[in-house]
């Protein structure tokens, strides 16, 4: 499908060609340069980057007082050409050193060319939230790789888009939610599209599932864990969404039992996109693929091992993200607490790197007592074939204790809980206990996350080994 269909036209009376707005140019005129350098070679692409960081470097060296020390240390001097092994001398930015930073990493002169300001925070679901700036110049980029992904997973624009995630002030409550006429600013400002449909997450699964029977959506963009939940309760119940023809993941870890519920309630596959608040979009699934490609274009990504070496296709290690365009509150080489495994060169042609996996933050990783690490996977399909769970976590309370919370209609019978505990035993390396116990509620956090299990325990300083 050509990416360049027809714009809505700004001007009166005129239907064909498309005559843009300005702003509706703009992001058509950046969206096209960005479908291109796609197909660059893997170094032809790294020197823009690079061309792009070298003048953020100037800005920051010149406006960001806290890096220039760091910057010095790593050799990175403003009459010095920069060079990618120079680049990675650079200390990795933390979350705790952003936080008690402060002011002094916020630009003192952010160019008038780049607009307005705006501030927000991460969600906090660490527990370590971070305070972002961003400007108009952000904002735009944001919306590109938006219209960019949309295009990708060759997407039909004039269909109904639906999305269930934490909304403000009860605009989108149950049962009517909120109605806009066009999917959202980043695709509406260019392409003529279909409604956008909204409802508040802290809905009822049982009740999400009613409203998205009336609303009769073609796409469905969801947390994770939510889509999971919807699935499953789907299946239970015979439920179809008939008309459905994709969904669209954001923000939680997306694990593979997610895409097989996806295809079994509905038939359909699920695309997922990588960001953060802090460094805006990360990467984006390949079309026709279940691996994600890094957005060069915005963001400079580099998966460490933990001595700081670039990682190799089929090696875990640590996600170091820096923001290309961001000249109000640079974070350089900022170590985003991800994991993920490197992947080999997409099969599509486009040369942006490949993450084959995205593997979660340290906190969703289980420890064992000699200090090594796994990404936990519980079977949920497993688990709610023994029992109608209707939401639950497990929490690593000690090196060789897992605590299963759960959300039932009542307590289990004694024989039940003991199938429960095996199940969860039978995915834990050998030696773990399993603890049940029966809660209310599982929150989600501010922005509306939820995480299906978190490590509670401080990490044993014996060496690391990589689990499966």
């Amino acid at each position: 499908m050509s990416v360049f269909r027809p714009p809505t036209s700004f001007y009166e009376g005129i239907a064909w060609p498309g005559f843009p707005s300005t702003a509706a140019a703009v992001r058509l005129a950046l969206l096209r340069q960005m479908e291109e350098t796609q197909w660059l070679s893997r170094r032809a692409i790294l020197s823009r980057q690079l061309l792009q960081l070298s003048q953020l470097l100037r800005h920051v060296w010149a406006t960001v007082p806290y890096y220039r020390d760091r910057l010095e240390e790593a050799g990175i001097v403003p009459d010095r050409a920069l060079d990618y092994d120079t680049w990675l001398k650079l200390k990795p930015l933390q979350r705790g050193e952003v936080q008690s930073a402060g002011e002094a990493l916020v630009s003192t002169a952010v160019p008038k060319e780049h607009g307005s300001i705006g501030e927000a925070s991460t969600s906090g679901s660490t527990g370590e939230p971070v305070r972002v700036l961003s400007t108009q110049v952000t904002s735009l980029i944001w919306d590109v790789v938006t219209l960019r992904e949309h295009l990708w997973q060759q997407r039909d624009l004039s269909a109904k888009m639906a999305v269930i995630r934490r909304i403000s002030g009860g605009r989108a409550a149950y049962p009517g939610g909120l109605h806009l006429e066009r999917w959202g600013r980043a695709v509406g400002s260019v392409f003529g599209t279909g409604p956008l449909v909204a409802l508040e997450i802290e809905t009822s699964i049982a009740n999400q599932v009613e409203w998205l029977q009336r609303e009769e959506p073609a796409y469905l963009r969801v947390y994770p864990t939510n889509l999971l939940s919807l699935a499953n309760h789907c299946i239970a119940k015979g439920i179809a969404l008939p008309r459905l023809k994709q969904c669209l993941t954001f923000s939680e870890l997306l694990r593979p039992e997610v895409r097989e519920a996806c295809r079994e309630a509905f038939g359909v596959t699920v695309a997922d996109a990588y960001s953060s608040q802090e460094v805006g979009y990360i990467s984006l699934q390949a079309p026709g693929y279940e691996h994600h490609l890094v957005q060069a274009d915005c963001v400079l990504v580099e998966v460490v091992d933990e001595d700081g070496r670039l990682c190799k296709p089929g090696q875990v290690g640590r996600v170091i993200v820096t923001a290309l365009h961001n000249f109000a509150k640079p974070f350089l080489r900022y170590d985003i607490g991800d994991y993920a495994e490197v992947g080999e060169p997409c099969p599509t042609g486009r040369q942006l790197p490949v993450l084959k996996r995205i593997l979660g933050r340290e906190r969703n990783m289980l420890i064992d007592a000699a200090g090594g690490e796994y990404w936990p996977a519980f079977g949920v399909r497993g688990l709610l074939a023994i029992v109608p769970v209707r939401q639950f976590q497990l929490a690593q309370t000690g090196l060789g204790e897992v605590e299963a919370r759960m959300v039932v209609d009542e307590p289990l019978a004694p024989e039940k809980e003991a199938e429960v505990a095996a199940h969860f035993r039978s995915r834990l390396p050998e030696g773990f206990t399993v603890v049940l116990k029966y809660v209310r509620d599982i929150p989600r956090s501010a922005g509306g996350k939820f995480e299906d299990f978190v490590c509670e325990i401080e990490r044993p300083e014996a060496p690391k080994s990589s689990g499966p």
